[in-house]
């Protein structure tokens, strides 16, 4: 063989072409025998792959140098097969030098003369082995992939971008609510079928994974062509081009709906009982405030102390401002009031404010409506529409926007139906918004102040009444006993609204320079020692004006108290 060759100079010439360095530089292993298998030519890729150089291998027997044990008459009568004519390929295990085994792919042919006799057997061979595992890995993967899709119940697509088309597997059309082979390929199709809530979410994460080259999730609902919902989700990777390019996006999605709607039901349960502790919680402060503020009302010894104590306490609980206003006792329509803020500072400005804009008993609205009708008055959101829909003055508008009222509850102090006054709560800027629950707190605390603001005022007039009758029962003036200084300290023993049991008295006799001392203690207290101390004292001055001795004296007030059929008694 022949060709025309360069030189390094460039001029051209003929050169022979050495047949030998061609089979040399073949990557393919060539293998040259006679029609008996005894080996003729053994090329550089043959040395590189077997392990022997042609020099220890030419003349021996190619059967017996590469099969491996056990092979020998099969591989005997593939000769034979190839020496008789009839080429042979395909992969096979041969021996190296060592004894280790390799497969390789071979292309055996019969080589013949111009008459068509076997002159001698030419087999080229490569070396599969990596090749043929990696195949099976493949098939492997693909077999673990495929029962993984069936066993989960998965659905496989392949979107290809340039053409548009997308390649959806049964299943995934059934994932869809569709038939089999109902899908038209189209992505429009695709993103009609996701619920229209989730749509954007969906497109966002599927072109962030295409420009970034990226695997991706999804979760999402969709909605099948009867109408019902139910949740997929979708495991996808963007495919590459030799050059990097993405040409379209592969992956599979399951039905979730059953553990989305286990989760939702889940997440229900945990609400329900986040709620649950939550109102119980409240119900808790509640009932611990409602305690706080009846130790403040048992503490409580005025109707001031009253209002001051309360008011005080409601914030910061129930809001940043809380409001009393009591009516006095005598009728008058004006209220008394007592104001607490979270800032001392706003409770100078509202006092100032009381002063610009006094109380009007008629207003209708507000306070002065509740204290007329004793209905409660809320307000949970104060806001621009509200004042405009109440046709609220614009001075009191601009007062509202200045101290920053946001909602707001007015309830009546009342007692056995009888209003005493009304209580506000209000809460300003970002502060708590009043709900229901808190109405009827703010309700209880009024009636439970009411009770102690009427009881206060009871126990006021009791104490007056008793008062005055333990005076009308002590004498109204000491006689004027010469050369002597008297006074007296009388502190009655008992309850503030009940009589005193103790009496003393000191007057003149009809005789000149002689006086009466009296000092005497009647068991018990209350109206019955009243009536015995007023029996006592007129009977004891009744008998010493007459002229009675002590004894006699106390003869004749012991014949008064048995005539008057009390069961009590007294010492004197």
């Amino acid at each position: 063989m022949r060709d025309r060759v360069s030189d390094l100079s460039g001029d051209s010439q003929t050169a022979p072409i050495d047949e030998r360095a061609v089979l040399d530089v073949l990557a393919h292993a060539v293998v040259v025998t006679d029609p008996t298998g005894t080996i003729l030519l053994w090329n550089r890729s043959a040395e590189d792959l077997y392990g022997w150089s042609e020099e220890e291998v030419l003349g021996r027997s190619v059967v017996e140098l590469l099969t491996p044990p056990g092979d020998e008459e099969a591989n005997r009568r593939d000769l034979h097969e190839v020496a008789s004519g009839t080429p042979m390929s395909g992969d096979r295990l041969v021996t190296r030098r060592g004894g280790e085994l390799v497969r390789v792919r071979t292309f055996t042919r019969p080589l013949l003369d111009d008459a068509g006799r076997i002159l001698a057997v030419v087999g080229g061979s490569e070396d599969v082995g990596a090749l043929r595992d990696a195949e099976q890995n493949a098939r492997d993967l693909s077999e673990h992939f495929r029962s993984a899709v069936v066993t989960g119940g998965l659905g496989t697509w392949r979107w290809h971008m340039r053409s548009g088309q997308t390649i959806w597997d049964e299943r995934l059309e059934a994932l869809f609510g569709l038939s089999p082979g109902e899908f038209d390929g189209t992505f429009d199709t695709y993103v009609s079928l996701i619920h229209p809530d989730d749509r954007e979410r969906v497109l966002a994460t599927v072109s962030d994974a295409v420009d970034e080259k990226t695997t991706y999730r999804t979760e999402h609902r969709v909605v099948w062509p009867d109408g019902s919902v139910h949740s997929i989700v979708g495991v996808g990777g963007v495919t590459l081009d030799a050059s990097g390019e993405v040409t379209g996006t592969v992956g599979c999605s399951m039905d979730v709906t059953d553990r989305v709607e286990l989760e939702q039901e889940r997440q229900r349960l945990a609400d329900l009982a986040i709620l649950a502790a939550s109102r119980e919680s409240l119900l808790r402060e509640r009932l611990e405030f409602l305690s706080v503020i009846n130790d403040a009302l048992n503490a409580s010894g005025s109707v001031r102390e009253v209002m001051t104590n309360v008011t005080r306490l409601a914030v910061p609980r129930l809001g940043d401002w809380c409001v009393m206003y009591v009516l006095p006792n005598d009728g008058r329509p004006t209220p008394e009031v007592e104001v607490s803020h979270v800032d001392p500072g706003m409770v100078r400005h509202a006092r100032g404010l009381q002063q610009r804009f006094p109380y009007q008993p008629d207003a209708p609205r507000g306070v002065p409506a509740v204290v007329r009708t004793g209905v409660t008055e809320f307000y949970p959101e104060i806001s621009d529409q509200l004042l405009a829909e109440l046709d609220v003055a614009d001075d009191a508008a601009d007062i509202i926007d200045e101290l920053d009222i946001r909602s707001t509850i007015t309830v009546a102090m009342k007692k056995r139906g009888r209003v005493v006054g009304a209580l506000q709560f209000v809460a300003g800027g970002a502060s708590r918004r009043y709900t229901s629950e808190d109405v009827t707190l703010a309700e209880t605390i009024a009636g439970r102040v009411a009770s102690s603001i009427e009881n206060l005022r009871l126990h006021d007039e009791q104490r007056e009444i008793a008062w005055t009758l333990q005076r009308s029962l002590l004498p109204d003036a000491l006689a004027d006993v010469p050369r002597l200084d008297t006074s007296v300290r009388y502190w009655a023993n008992g309850q503030s609204t009940e009589v005193g049991g103790d009496f003393y008295d000191l007057f003149a006799l009809d005789t000149a320079g002689r006086f009466g001392l009296v000092l005497g203690d009647v068991c018990g207290t209350g109206p019955a020692a009243a009536a015995l101390i007023g029996l006592a004292r007129h009977t004891i001055r009744d008998s010493a004006w007459h002229g009675d001795e002590p004894r006699a004296i106390l003869d004749s007030l012991n014949r008064a108290i048995r005539r008057s059929r009390t069961d009590t008694f007294l010492t004197c």
